[in-house]
């Protein structure tokens, strides 16, 4: 059997520009919204400006405890020569209370003593004082949300306070995360010899929907390419956003997708200059983006970083979050490939403000890497070699 070749090494900035490209032009990165209640919009990226329906707060309310009381009437009261309020001149008030009308102020407790017939102020209060005035906060028709900003706990309780009970959400993406592999065993049942348990759609659902994605898992996939092309027509009929192949799209004798993908529509791109993750493979058949992933671990989480997440960036308008720059000195020396972007992953070690950056072993079916890596170092398609003892900027990780 003659292996496949991959069609061209495409440099990864230009890989990574025609995906975004085909997936604008599909409508893909078109805002599609849907409105829910505020408490179930948390996390989510506001698709409309959320207005105030009314004003926060709605009336004049005390600022303190005390007693809401006219300002004239305590002009001249002083610490040395007490002001007497008599009865219905002040109205006791704790904060957050209503300071209804003639009252528009309020002297705070410690300033006023409660004697027979009324209370003696201490100090004299202007108007406002210790007063929020209505519609301090957020007046009536006031921007609350913006539109493209993601609601927080803070974005959520002010809608709630400004009277919005439902508020507009750009849609989540639905993705479609198809595994395929002979030697694939679910999680949980025995393994044959042979089989591997198949984790990749764990990686990959645990990012895209900490992303904003939504996933949707398909059973396994052996490699039969039958198989292959009843699950894609099938995909091709539900209401996808992006479907993403897993494994299938490198040069082996059991990588049925660019074929099937060719056959079926067009082929964007199949491979690209970086390491690992040299084997994505990008296409569109009836109209809806296709993404080959490599099957091993490392170059799965390598090319979702790559294309996936932009993507989220792109269509949410909203930068996703980045791990700290670190500076340091290279551990070890590293040799890498000209022509190939590769993504190194990194131990950091600090000492006295001093960082240590040692590569850790290389090879793209490594998952316990990912699991020990603290940052990634990214060495340029023009470098091969970088000597031990160099300075070195690498990205730190964020938790996940």
């Amino acid at each position: 059997m003659v292996r496949r070749r991959y069609l061209e090494l495409v440099p990864l900035a230009e890989a990574r520009e025609r995906f975004l490209r085909v997936c604008e032009e599909l409508g893909l990165l078109m805002s599609r919204e849907e409105e829910l209640e505020p408490r179930e919009a948390l996390g989510r990226v506001a698709s409309r400006e959320v207005r105030a329906r009314n004003p926060l707060p709605p009336v004049p309310c005390a600022a303190m405890d005390g007693y809401a009381v006219r300002s004239a009437d305590t002009f001249g009261a002083k610490p040395a020569s007490p002001l007497l309020l008599e009865e219905g001149k002040f109205l006791p008030v704790d904060t957050g209370n209503p300071v209804p009308s003639p009252f528009d102020a309020v002297v705070p407790v410690e300033e006023a003593d409660e004697v027979s017939g009324g209370i003696r102020v201490r100090r004299a209060v202007a108007p406002g004082q210790h007063v929020r005035a209505a519609g301090e906060d957020f007046p009536e028709g006031a921007t609350v949300v913006p539109a493209g900003r993601v609601f927080g706990p803070a974005e959520v309780a002010a809608c709630l306070a400004t009277g919005n009970l439902r508020v507009w959400v750009k849609r989540c993406p639905r993705f479609l995360f198809i595994p395929t592999g002979s030697e694939l065993v679910p999680p949980g049942a025995p393994l044959r010899e042979g089989g591997v348990y198949e984790t990749n759609s764990v990686l990959f659902q645990g990012y895209v929907e900490r992303w904003g994605g939504e996933v949707t898992v398909h059973p396994i996939v052996p490699d039969e390419p039958g198989l292959l092309e009843r699950a894609l027509r099938d995909a091709l009929e539900e209401d996808y956003d992006l479907i993403c192949i897993c494994a299938g799209s490198s040069k082996g004798r059991g990588d049925h997708t660019p074929e099937l993908l060719s056959r079926l529509g067009e082929v964007a791109f199949h491979g690209v200059a970086m390491a690992p993750g040299k084997p994505t493979l990008f296409g569109v058949a009836a109209g809806k983006p296709i993404l080959g992933l490599p099957g091993y671990p490392v170059s799965l989480w390598v090319s979702m970083m790559q294309f996936v997440r932009p993507l989220l960036e792109e269509y949410y308008g909203v930068p996703l979050a980045r791990g700290e720059r670190v500076e340091g000195l290279l551990a070890r020396r590293i040799r890498s490939p000209l022509g190939t972007r590769e993504f190194v992953r990194v131990r950091i070690e600090e000492d006295s403000g001093d960082a240590r950056i040692t590569p850790l072993p290389g090879g793209s079916s490594r998952l316990s890497t990912l699991v020990s890596a603290d940052g990634i170092l990214e060495v340029p398609e023009e470098v091969e070699f970088i000597p031990q003892g160099e300075p070195v900027e690498v990205e730190r990780l964020p938790p996940w």
